[in-house]
Formats: C-alpha cells, structure tokens, sequence
C-alpha cells in the first residue's frame, strides 16, 4: 500500500505472544493447554465476542504458560521480530509486570529486566527502535499504584511512558493522582486506557486529572460533543484499534466506527493492533481494513499515520 510511516503505539505484549510459543512452552513443561482440542480457540478471537471480558480472557488466562524468565526473553524478542516482519518502522509495547507476577509468581524487576533484554535482542538484530510502556494494574487499587510506580522507576531509562488498564468502570481515573503525579515527575509520558469500558466521563477524567497525552481506545469520547471539541484543542490522542475494538463491542463494527466521527470533530486519531495475536490482525491489516471495512480515505489514513509519528513516546 502507500508508503506512509507503520507505527504501532498501543500493542499489549501479553496479547503479542505467537500462539505457537504457547504451545511449544506448554508442551515442555506439561501444561493443560498443550492437551486441549483446539488450543487456538483459547488464544485467539474469531470475529465479536460480545464484549471485552471474553476478549480479555484470551489474553490474561494463558500468561501462567510463561513461568519462567528466559521464556520471556524469548516472547520480548519475538514480538519485535513480528513487528519487523509486517514492515513496521516503530512501536511501542506495553505490559505489566504486576499482572505477570500474579499470573506466574516472577518477581517484577526480573520481569522488566527480561523483557528489556528480549526487546534488545530483537532491536538488535532487526534494527526496529522500540520504545516500552508501563502498565499499571488499575484493579489492584491506588495504594499499590504507588508500589507499582516505585518499581517501575528502578529501572528509569528502560520506559518511555506509563499507562493504566483494567477495571476502569470500577476506580475512577481520580484515584490515581498520586501515582502520576509521580510518573510525570518522573519526566514520562503518560497514556491511560478509557472510553472503552467506560463512558466519555473517563476519558475526561482520564486528561484533567491523570495527564493523559494520549488515550488507550477512547472510542466512546464520541458519545459527547464537547468532549470532543476539548480532545482536539488539547490535541490528545486516541489510540484506535479498528479490529479489537469490534471484538470487544466497544464499536458497533468497522463500517460504523466512531473513528469516523472522532476524525470528523478534529481530534487526533491513530490506528494500533491493540493485541495482535488476540485479535488475529497485524498492523499492515489494520491499515488496509481501515481503507475498504471501514471507508476511511487514502487522505485520511496518511493523516493518521503521519499522527502516529507525531504521538510516539520516543
């Protein structure tokens, strides 16, 4: 297609994984997964699943396959080469070494360490610059926020930016003020998933009180004029993943997503797999879906993809 810049800014590494590294770790080590009769139906989405805890599933019930640090060296690197291989010039991964302590009992500093090597090891063989987000696990609440950002800043110069996931119908963007308040002391950037789950009330809270440059999803920002009019003023990004956001149901589908109306009110927009391997789609599809699933026009995609270079943590 055209040669504008291929630039994924919101692609989980935990939704990365090959599902092929799933089940050969699995079959090492005796894992339930590598018997199930269709092990792929447990990794991967086929087509809406009628909202984002099924599709969530996909992604979070299978991460205890990775128990060991070396395996995750191993899921870092490969997730950069897959990213080279479908022609991308940046992207930048996110995860969270919290969620992956609960789900395999690893420490996270050895986690981001691991994970830092893997992506190095990637980056050096395919010389693709990767840039890496922190994810606080919102669930775990504001006080443990604090822990998490603590530990993210032992190892300062391995992040780009922080970001926050979870339950975000459950604690409010509010809450988190002390933690990015620290992130931003820091001197990094800041993304937090909303108006996907949740209502355009937070993605507004997201920005006022959080300082959130950029915006995980926040698709439903198009339920409110207003809100819109403020985005594109402040020129906060939103990060659309076309694919999963129909899965999830946080779109109606590609023809009737709110990207539409988001780029019809100004407000910046760029296009991201979200978590490639969930969502069964790379970002050189996510492209051409943009163009002949949802209508966008050549003049439009250009615009997004030259506001992905724009927006990157790097």
């Amino acid at each position: 297609m055209a040669a504008h810049p291929l630039i994924d800014l919101h692609r989980h590494l935990e939704g990365s994984i090959r599902s092929s590294t799933f089940l050969d770790v699995a079959s090492r080590d005796g894992h339930p997964l590598a018997a199930a009769d269709r092990p792929r139906d447990l990794l991967v989405a086929d087509g809406p699943l009628g909202g984002l805890l099924p599709y969530l599933a996909k992604v979070d019930d299978q991460i205890g396959v990775f128990a060991a640090l070396d395996d995750w060296r191993r899921v870092a690197r490969e997730a950069v080469e897959d990213a080279f291989d479908d022609g991308l010039d940046y992207v930048e991964f996110r995860f969270s070494p919290y969620f992956i302590r609960q789900q395999t009992g690893l420490a996270p500093e050895a986690v981001m360490d691991a994970v830092a090597d893997g992506v190095a090891d990637g980056s050096r063989v395919t010389g693709l610059p990767v840039g890496l987000i922190a994810t606080i696990l919102r669930d775990l609440g504001p006080e443990e926020a604090l822990t998490q950002v603590r530990t993210f800043l032992t190892r300062p110069g391995l992040w780009c930016g922080v970001d926050l996931a979870g339950n975000e119908a459950g604690y409010a963007a509010e809450l988190f003020v002390p933690a990015f308040t620290r992130v931003r002391e820091a001197g990094l950037h800041v993304t937090v998933h909303a108006g996907e789950a949740a209502g355009p009330e937070s993605v507004r809270a997201a920005v006022e009180h959080l300082g959130a440059e950029r915006i995980g999803h926040g698709v439903r920002s198009a339920e409110d004029p207003a809100l819109l009019d403020e985005l594109a003023r402040r020129g906060v990004t939103l990060e659309v993943a076309l694919t999963s956001n129909t899965q999830t149901g946080a779109a109606p589908g590609y023809r009737d997503h709110q990207i539409h109306t988001l780029l019809a009110a100004g407000v910046p927009v760029t296009l991201n797999t979200d978590n490639p391997r969930v969502s069964d789609v790379t970002l050189s599809q996510e492209h051409g879906l943009a163009l002949y699933a949802a209508g966008l026009t050549r003049a439009q995609l250009e615009a997004v993809a030259q506001q992905s270079a724009r927006a990157a943590f790097r």
